[in-house]
């Protein structure tokens, strides 16, 4: 069966929160086919630093974050839409400043009325409506994040990194890299005002990135970038209460490493993290209480897993590996085993996101 996702890269120079300089070698975005674990490129289109992606699949749009400090002379990074048609042609239709800098993450409410941006260096969310149409309504709103923690390069000060929306009613959580905290915003029906509320503390030094719930909607996970850690959370009536915490690493490794993904399998039995420095993805079994068992450590067979996604039917999972330019394809095992079937070779990847419906 043929699948499609798009794919986001880097395409030029860009300054990490680590300190390191990245050399992006992508070509911007593009929307690939998927059969039988080998991947076939169907059309790319040039745009500055799409990092990461979201699909408005019911208005056939695409929206790419721009990670950059300075976005067509103006200060922060920048959001792009764009337009796909049947055969795979993208077009970019309009592009709006973030007013925050490195935006690296992008979310679409549940309710199709807005868009979240997470913008990483200067630590805010902004919020861009949406009209009946899937355009971006004007400028965005931003709502900027205050204060710090321990680590002494990392946690300076706030670094919104992604915004996730709870399944059953109308809160956004928001981890805080810099802050180590899970934010919290509400929203009013049929609008996109946000309000923030108290924000769920998480430990010292963590580093909080993002997180999934899972498909029942009770329990949520949420990776730490700094700690290499998984929190896990059960979900009720808008509650989160933190369960348990596990590693994301070998027993006995003294490496250097930071998470970056999280990821649950359709059937849910599943959840994957990935490791940058350890150069590999955990694998857990999940209990029918949302419990964590560690299931296997398996190499992603390049360097920095920086973003993994599986495919609709469960069958597959894709790692973009963003320093050696290439994504590989496992198949996912009856017992969670990764066994690599296929590589793609592409520069900088860091965002894989599927269709849910067939596109074209």
């Amino acid at each position: 069966m043929k699948q499609y996702f798009a794919l986001g890269t880097y395409t030029e120079d860009i300054l990490f929160g680590t300190g390191e300089v990245f050399h992006g070698k992508g070509k911007g975005v593009s929307i690939c086919e998927f059969e039988d674990g080998q991947i076939r490129l169907i059309s790319t289109l040039p745009v500055r630093n799409p990092s990461f992606l979201c699909l408005n699949e019911e208005k056939r749009k695409i929206y790419a974050v721009n990670e950059m400090k300075e976005y067509k002379g103006v200060f922060g990074g920048g959001i792009t839409q764009i337009a796909y048609e049947a055969d795979g042609k993208m077009t970019a239709e309009r592009d709006f400043p973030t007013k925050g800098t490195d935006p690296c993450h992008v979310a679409l409410s549940p309710d199709g009325n807005f868009l979240s941006v997470a913008n990483f260096a200067s630590g805010a969310v902004t919020i861009f409506g949406l009209d009946q149409d899937g355009n971006l309504d004007g400028e965005g709103r931003l709502y900027q994040h205050q204060g710090h923690s321990i680590h002494p390069v990392r946690q300076k000060g706030p670094h919104a990194h992604s915004t996730v929306f709870a399944p059953d009613c109308r809160k956004m959580y928001v981890p805080d890299l810099g802050m180590d905290e899970l934010a919290v915003y509400a929203w009013k029906e049929d609008g996109w005002d946000c309000v923030r509320e108290p924000g769920i503390k998480t430990p010292d030094g963590s580093g909080p990135r993002f997180g999934e719930f899972d498909h029942q909607g009770k329990n949520f996970y949420l990776i730490h970038e700094i700690s290499s850690q998984v929190r896990h959370y059960s979900y009720q009536n808008g509650m989160l209460e933190e369960r348990e915490m596990v590693s994301t690493l070998p027993e006995g490794f003294e490496g250097d490493n930071i998470c970056a993904d999280l990821h649950i399998t359709p059937d849910g039995k599943w959840l994957y993290a990935s490791n940058r420095g350890h150069d590999s993805l955990a694998c857990f079994k999940l209990g029918e209480d949302g419990t964590m068992e560690f299931a296997g450590q398996y190499s992603c067979e390049g360097r920095t897993p920086r973003n993994f996604a599986i495919d609709p039917s469960g069958r597959y999972l894709l790692v973009g590996n963003q320093d050696s330019d290439q994504i590989i394809v496992f198949e996912i095992g009856k017992e969670g085993t990764l066994t690599q079937i296929s590589r793609f070779d592409c520069g900088s990847p860091v965002c894989i996101r599927f269709f849910a419906n067939t596109p074209f």
